[in-house]
C-alpha cells in the first residue's frame, strides 16, 4: 500500500501523464502514415513506440498507487517488464537496420537509458513486493517515475521531428558570423 503523503504526487502525475499521453496521441493521429504505414521508416516506429511505453508507464502506475490497498508492486512490475521487452525488441530491430554512425550513437544512447531506467524501475518493483516495505522505496519510484516522464517527451520531441539544438552546429554559426 502506498503511503498517504505520496498520494498528490500521484494525482499529480496520473494528470501529467493523461495529458502528455493524450497530446503524442493526438500529435500521431494528424499525421499516422508517418508511423504506421508499411513503409514508415522503423526509426519513427520505435521512436513512436518508446515514447508511449514511457508516457503510459507512469501514467498506469500512479492510478494503481492510487486505489486504495493496491499492492503497488505488482503493477510496477508488470509495467517494467513491458518496458524492458520493449527496449530489447526496439535494441533488436535497430541492430537489423543500417544506420548512420550519429544516428546510431544516438540510438545506442536511448537504448542504453531506457534499459536502465525499466530495470531499476524493476528492482523498484520487487522491493515493493515484500510484506514490509521501506518508505524510502517509494521515493526511488517517484524519482524514476519523473525520469521515465521525461525520457517519453524525449522520444516524443524527437518523434515530432523538431529541429534538435546542437552546441556544434551553434558554434559552427557563431564562428561563420564572425568571418563575415
Amino acid at each position: 500500500m502506498v503511503p498517504a503523503q505520496y498520494s498528490t504526487f500521484y494525482m499529480t502525475m496520473a494528470a501529467v501523464g493523461a495529458t502528455l499521453f493524450g497530446l503524442i496521441f493526438v500529435a500521431i493521429s494528424i499525421s499516422p502514415e508517418t508511423v504506421t504505414a508499411e513503409n514508415a521508416p522503423i526509426e519513427r516506429q520505435i521512436k513512436a513506440t518508446a515514447a508511449y511505453i514511457a508516457l503510459l508507464n507512469p501514467l498506469m502506475v500512479s492510478l494503481f498507487a492510487l486505489v486504495p490497498y493496491q499492492i503497488i508492486g505488482i503493477a510496477v512490475t508488470i509495467l517494467s517488464c513491458i518496458g524492458l521487452i520493449n527496449t530489447f525488441a526496439m535494441t533488436l530491430t535497430l541492430r537489423q537496420e543500417a544506420q548512420q554512425g550519429n544516428t546510431k550513437f544516438r540510438n545506442s544512447i536511448f537504448v542504453i537509458v531506457s534499459f536502465f531506467l525499466y530495470g531499476f524501475e524493476a528492482f523498484i518493483a520487487i522491493r515493493l513486493l515484500r510484506y514490509t516495505i521501506e518508505p524510502y522505496w517509494f521515493s526511488f519510484l517517484a524519482d524514476t517515475l519523473i525520469f521515465l516522464t521525461l525520457f517519453g517527451i524525449i522520444r516524443a520531441w524527437e518523434l515530432i521531428g523538431i529541429r534538435q539544438f546542437h552546441i556544434k552546429n551553434w558554434i559552427e554559426s557563431l564562428q561563420s558570423k564572425n568571418k563575415t
